[in-house]
């Protein structure tokens, strides 16, 4: 698992270099999600079924917050290749918000990484954010191994904070090569 982290992450890092070296504009890109709000554009791969309005709110336990309630992370983009998550070039992509004041970790890349595990539903601790960096705007990077029942299934989270919220955008795949696909579209996404 070590060995496709490392793999993945690498495959990030030059990739968003790449793409911040030989950005090409992205006129060409019908699908594109905007959130104005945000200030922020992003084009998801093609082929993805959009769910966001049947896709369930997130409830999180955040143990930072005192009164031990679950809080919910809204969902701005919800999107899956389709239903049969256990067909293995089954992925999914969602771009999910949650108030960056509502986490009491003051380190902005703990609070990342906390979003991180949320946003993946992951209690390993042993996974270590990577820093990387999408048209100019930092983001922690984590990868998760997730296991469903005997499925296999692998998760990259990718937050940053932006206007008083964690954003994050998460990735989700049966296959590493599907995963590759999936991440490489954060070149995509532009801040304004």
């Amino acid at each position: 698992m070590r060995v496709i982290t490392l793999t993945v992450l690498l495959m990030i890092a030059f990739g968003a270099a790449a793409g911040q070296n030989n950005q090409q504009p992205n006129t060409a890109i019908a699908n594109r999600y905007s959130n104005i709000s945000l200030g922020f554009r992003y084009a998801p791969p093609s082929g993805m079924r959009d769910k966001t309005l049947r896709f369930p709110a997130l409830q999180i336990q955040n143990p930072s917050r005192a009164s031990g309630t679950p809080q919910t992370l809204a969902t701005l983009l919800a999107m899956s290749s389709g239903p049969d998550s256990s067909v293995p070039d089954w992925c999914s992509v969602t771009i999910v918000t949650y108030p960056r004041n509502a986490v009491s970790e003051t380190d902005d890349t703990k609070a990342a990484g906390q979003m991180n595990a949320w946003v993946a539903h992951s209690k390993d601790t042993s996974v270590s954010p990577t820093p990387v960096v999408f048209s100019g705007q930092s983001f922690t990077v984590s990868v998760f191994g997730l296991q469903e029942g005997t499925l296999k299934k692998s998760a990259v989270v990718f937050t940053t904070i932006r206007k008083g919220k964690l954003l994050s955008f998460a990735f989700a795949a049966n296959s590493s090569e599907r995963l590759s696909v999936l991440t490489d579209t954060m070149k995509s996404v532009e801040f304004y």
